[in-house]
């Protein structure tokens, strides 16, 4: 078992991103870490060296900062946005060399930010960083109390991971990453991560290698018109996501922490409203994204493109080589470099091939539990479609309600091109994008063996043109491939099923799915249901009868109340049907035996059925209720004084208080889903508090959706 140790004391992997890849060039002036910036195609390397500068972009300074900075304000002296940005410098260095080889840094300005912990995960911590000490602070979120007193590793875990404080050497330190993308089916160039910065990579034997990563960190190279910022509601439903997502089984990074500033320091504008900031700690062996990929081989239709970015930047040509036998065909070597960096971390020992199939198996393995579970992931580009199958950048997601195919959780998308049905066809554009972009590798692997540093120097358009006609042809036919894996993942074992037959598409999953949106039913209610029917018992003798009134119970306990006695009749018509299919299916011999001994196979069968289909799903009605509370809690003592001196502390303190036993109480349920809630121990109010967060909600918030502002 390995011991923990302070964040600032992990150890490093033996091979980092940072020694592995190539960098990107950035000048020295710290507005450099700030200023958007666009590089071309041809450049090798995929990220800068940025430091975490959780600050409002345009950089506001009040009197008493410009003062510290020597400027005297009542004689009209003036100060340079380049001598503010050096003052969040970390040239500070606090703490030197431990045995990571990192120094921790500060500066005076640094120092200022006074960060409030709302949440950590206990599950991130135990099955991503099991080697991490995190201090007092999973009692401190879970009992909402103050600290009384100081502990050093508690301190400085929070000081890392809200840019109080940098782990960083000479050849090592915080980073963001460049990558382009196709965003809504269309070439948008350039992306990058505008509001994130990684802080530090690490390896344990329980946890295996993770990158940990600050969402909402501040302005990057990559941030293009944006301030760099979260608003804390767009946090709240990271951190709650990554981790319910998790605990269904379905790969995802994981959240960790989430922060927020109090109010006045810090506030975040949204169309036209005010928040408070956050700032979420997520976890990944790796973030790398398909768009990582097309920044180093840009489709054709990026050349001759123009992209503006405010904040610093200008116009400027994407690929604008100069004319010759190599232009426009972006960095091959970088390519390679990357491809070879994510064959290690996904730990594919094979030729190149072998990879891009583990590519393909992941995301088909990833979306199949999407569409199980009816989740929405609201967005699916090329630039939220990572390599290692991971659900990533949770926006507008929700999970289904009252089940609808054409389900769109993100009201940005007033064509639905997201909708629930459209999930795996997204993925699969992603995925043929990424194969267009390393096809140069596959078709000179294919033609040529083993690929080597050097591999595409001095070669002619000519040339790479035929490798990625040659890498097409070896990838052709990879879409069945893609859908026999997401095939394999689908819902037999949600329905109690653990063989194939041939015909379970059409007689279980398409018509018990068609009959749920046909008559409105919530689709996990439904699921759930399931595990309390007998097939043994529908095919006695008595078994119409059985069925004939098993069904209204279970079509009323999905149903809205306000349902119809029409309406119910005519759903209990087709779900009696159905049932009685679904008995004679689940009691076939071979069915029987694949549960073991086919005498106690029920039990067996129904506690298994109990395991994958959730008690508690983390519904849009319980998140919106908790995001009102949080801000409310976090931002009435301001809103109620007159100045910035006559806030009551007290009422500040209840405040987080409040804001973190709510959050820890809607953690605990997202990461337990399948638990019996409301039927354990505790006092009625709770567990009559938990028979409401496990119900559907008022019929007004089915299918509510988000927004992409964040």
């Amino acid at each position: 078992m390995t011991s923990s140790k302070p964040l600032h004391q992990l150890p490093l992997p033996a091979r980092t991103l940072q020694s592995s890849l190539s960098q990107l060039p950035l000048s020295s002036q710290s507005s450099a870490q700030r200023r958007s910036t666009i590089f071309k195609g041809s450049t090798p390397g995929i990220w800068a060296r940025v430091n975490p500068m959780w600050a409002p972009w345009p950089i506001r300074l009040s009197k008493e900062e410009a003062e510290d900075l020597g400027v005297n304000v009542e004689r009209g002296e003036k100060i340079d946005v380049e001598d503010i940005l050096k003052s969040w410098e970390p040239n500070d260095v606090l703490q030197q060399g431990a045995e990571n080889g990192l120094d921790l840094k500060s500066s005076k300005r640094r120092e200022k930010l006074e960060p409030i912990i709302l949440g950590i995960s206990p599950s991130a911590l135990k099955e991503s960083l099991p080697h991490l000490d995190v201090g007092d602070l999973l009692e401190i979120c879970k009992a909402g109390e103050q600290p009384t007193s100081g502990n050093s590793t508690r301190e400085i875990f929070i000081d890392i991971l809200s840019g109080r404080k940098v782990l960083a050497s000479d050849n090592y330190g915080p980073w963001a990453t460049r990558y382009s993308g196709h965003q809504f089916g269309q070439w948008a160039g350039q992306l990058g991560d505008g509001r994130v910065v990684s802080v530090l990579e690490t390896e344990s034997e329980q946890g295996g290698r993770q990158e940990i990563q600050l969402k909402g960190a501040g302005r990057t190279p990559f941030s293009r018109a944006d301030d760099g910022l979260a608003h804390l509601r767009s946090g709240i439903r990271e951190f709650l996501g990554c981790e319910a997502v998790a605990a269904l089984g379905i790969p995802t990074t994981r959240a960790l922490t989430l922060l927020t500033i109090p109010l006045p320091y810090l506030p975040v504008f949204r169309e036209g409203t005010i928040h408070p900031s956050s700032l979420l700690t997520r976890v990944a062996p790796s973030f790398i994204r398909v768009g990582h990929f097309e920044a180093l081989n840009p489709p054709s239709s990026a050349a001759g493109g123009r992209q503006f970015f405010v904040g610093g930047g200008g116009w400027i040509d994407d690929q604008t080589e100069e004319e010759g036998e190599e232009a426009g065909n972006g960095n091959l070597e970088g390519l390679r470099d990357l491809g070879d960096w994510m064959k290690e971390i996904m730990e594919v020992k094979e030729g190149w091939k072998s990879w891009v199939d583990e590519v393909i198996k992941k995301n088909a393995e990833m979306v199949a539990k999407w569409q199980v579970y009816g989740y929405m992931n609201g967005v699916i580009n090329t630039d939220n479609v990572t390599l290692m199958g991971i659900t990533i950048d949770y926006g507008p997601y929700a999970f289904m309600d009252v089940f609808d195919q054409k389900h769109v959780s993100n009201q940005s998308d007033p064509s639905g091109m997201y909708a629930y049905r459209n999930q795996v066809s997204r993925i699969q554009f992603a995925l043929s994008k990424f194969i267009d972009s390393v096809s140069p590798l596959l078709g000179y692997e294919s033609i040529h063996g083993n690929i080597l540093k050097g591999w595409s120097e001095g070669k002619t358009k000519e040339d790479i043109k035929g490798w990625s006609e040659k890498g097409k042809e070896v990838m052709k036919g990879w879409e069945k491939v893609f859908e026999e894996h997401e095939e394999e993942s689908e819902m037999k074992g949600w329905f109690g099923l653990k063989t194939e037959q041939q015909y379970d598409q059409r007689d279980i999953k398409y018509d018990f799915l068609n009959y749920l949106q046909v008559h409105d039913l919530d689709f996990h209610t439904a699921f759930r249901g399931l595990y309390e029917f007998s097939p043994t018992k529908a095919s006695s003798e008595s078994g119409d009868k059985y069925i004939k009134e098993f069904v209204p119970h279970w079509v009323r306990s999905a149903v809205d109340k306000s349902a119809s006695d029409d309406s119910l009749k005519l759903a209990e018509e087709d779900f009696v049907r159905w049932f009685g299919i679904y008995a004679k299916r689940a009691n076939l011999g071979d069915e029987k035996s694949a549960w073991g001994s086919t005498d106690d196979w029920e039990p067996a069968r129904a506690a298994d059925m109990r395991k994958r289909n959730p008690t508690f799903v983390l519904r849009q009605w319980i998140l919106e209720e908790l995001l009102g509370k949080m801000e409310k809690a976090l931002t009435d003592p301001y809103k109620a004084a007159q100045s910035k001196d006559d806030v009551d502390k007290q009422k500040v303190e209840e405040g987080v208080r409040t804001a973190r036993t709510e959050l820890w109480k809607i953690l605990e349920m997202a990461t337990n889903p399948f638990e019996n809630w409301a039927q354990g121990e505790g006092s009625e109010e709770e567990l009559e508090a938990q028979r409401r967060l496990c119900g559907v909600g008022a019929k007004e918030m089915f299918g509510y959706q988000c927004g992409c502002s964040s």
